[in-house]
Protein backbone atom coordinates (compact mmCIF):
# COMPACT_ATOMS: atom_id res chain seq x y z
CA UNK A 1 0.00 0.00 0.00
CA UNK A 2 1.30 3.46 -0.78
CA UNK A 3 0.22 6.91 0.22
CA UNK A 4 -1.18 9.21 -2.40
CA UNK A 5 -2.00 12.86 -2.68
CA UNK A 6 -3.70 14.70 -5.48
CA UNK A 7 -2.92 18.27 -6.34
CA UNK A 8 -4.66 20.29 -9.02
CA UNK A 9 -2.72 23.33 -10.20
CA UNK A 10 -4.33 25.81 -12.55
CA UNK A 11 -3.53 29.13 -14.08
CA UNK A 12 -5.66 31.61 -15.91
CA UNK A 13 -5.38 34.44 -18.37
CA UNK A 14 -7.56 37.17 -19.75
CA UNK A 15 -9.85 36.10 -22.57
CA UNK A 16 -8.14 38.65 -24.80
CA UNK A 17 -4.70 37.04 -24.29
CA UNK A 18 -2.85 36.15 -27.46
CA UNK A 19 -1.70 32.63 -28.23
CA UNK A 20 1.84 33.80 -27.56
CA UNK A 21 0.87 35.03 -24.07
CA UNK A 22 -0.96 31.78 -23.32
CA UNK A 23 2.05 29.75 -24.43
CA UNK A 24 4.25 31.88 -22.16
CA UNK A 25 2.08 30.90 -19.17
CA UNK A 26 2.20 27.24 -20.21
CA UNK A 27 5.97 27.34 -20.68
CA UNK A 28 6.47 28.98 -17.27
CA UNK A 29 4.42 26.27 -15.59
CA UNK A 30 6.19 23.48 -17.45
CA UNK A 31 9.72 24.77 -16.85
CA UNK A 32 9.49 26.38 -13.40
CA UNK A 33 6.40 25.46 -11.39
CA UNK A 34 6.26 21.82 -12.42
CA UNK A 35 9.90 21.31 -11.42
CA UNK A 36 9.02 22.31 -7.85
CA UNK A 37 6.13 19.82 -7.74
CA UNK A 38 8.37 17.08 -9.14
CA UNK A 39 10.96 17.76 -6.42
CA UNK A 40 8.26 17.41 -3.79
CA UNK A 41 6.74 14.25 -5.24
CA UNK A 42 9.94 12.38 -6.05
CA UNK A 43 10.71 10.29 -9.12
CA UNK A 44 8.04 8.46 -11.10
CA UNK A 45 5.11 10.09 -9.31
CA UNK A 46 3.13 10.06 -12.56
CA UNK A 47 0.16 12.14 -13.61
CA UNK A 48 -3.58 11.77 -13.87
CA UNK A 49 -3.86 11.43 -17.63
CA UNK A 50 -7.40 12.78 -18.00
CA UNK A 51 -6.01 16.16 -17.04
CA UNK A 52 -2.65 15.64 -18.68
CA UNK A 53 -0.46 18.21 -20.34
CA UNK A 54 -0.19 17.14 -23.98
CA UNK A 55 3.12 19.00 -24.07
CA UNK A 56 4.62 16.86 -21.29
CA UNK A 57 8.15 16.21 -22.59
CA UNK A 58 8.44 12.78 -20.94
CA UNK A 59 4.86 11.60 -21.42
CA UNK A 60 5.98 8.00 -21.88
CA UNK A 61 7.19 7.77 -18.28
CA UNK A 62 4.83 10.28 -16.68
CA UNK A 63 1.60 8.83 -18.12
CA UNK A 64 2.48 5.17 -18.69
CA UNK A 65 5.45 4.42 -16.43
CA UNK A 66 6.98 0.96 -16.83
CA UNK A 67 4.08 -0.13 -19.06
CA UNK A 68 5.11 1.97 -22.08
CA UNK A 69 7.30 -0.67 -23.75
CA UNK A 70 4.56 -3.31 -23.52
CA UNK A 71 1.92 -0.85 -24.73
CA UNK A 72 4.15 -0.05 -27.72
CA UNK A 73 4.28 -3.75 -28.58
CA UNK A 74 0.51 -4.07 -28.27
CA UNK A 75 -0.05 -1.02 -30.46
CA UNK A 76 2.33 -2.40 -33.11
CA UNK A 77 0.37 -5.66 -33.16
CA UNK A 78 -3.14 -4.21 -33.38
CA UNK A 79 -2.44 -0.89 -35.15
CA UNK A 80 0.65 -1.51 -37.32
CA UNK A 81 -0.19 1.40 -39.64
CA UNK A 82 -0.62 3.91 -36.78
CA UNK A 83 -4.19 4.61 -37.84
CA UNK A 84 -5.14 5.64 -34.29
CA UNK A 85 -3.00 8.46 -32.88
CA UNK A 86 -3.48 10.92 -30.06
CA UNK A 87 -1.28 13.65 -28.63
CA UNK A 88 0.98 12.24 -25.89
CA UNK A 89 -0.31 8.74 -26.59
CA UNK A 90 1.54 5.52 -27.31
CA UNK A 91 3.47 5.99 -30.54
CA UNK A 92 2.72 9.70 -30.88
CA UNK A 93 6.43 10.49 -30.78
CA UNK A 94 6.55 9.10 -34.33
CA UNK A 95 4.34 11.96 -35.56
CA UNK A 96 4.73 15.72 -35.85
CA UNK A 97 3.13 18.05 -33.29
CA UNK A 98 -0.12 18.16 -35.31
CA UNK A 99 -0.41 14.39 -35.78
CA UNK A 100 -0.35 14.87 -39.53
CA UNK A 101 3.08 13.67 -40.70
CA UNK A 102 5.47 10.97 -39.57
CA UNK A 103 8.82 12.22 -38.33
Amino acid sequence: MSDSLGICVATGWDSSASLSEINTYRHLFQTAHLAILEQLSGPNAGAYSNEADIYEPDFQTTFFGPNYAKLTQIKAKYDPEDLFIVAAGVGSERWDEFGMCRV
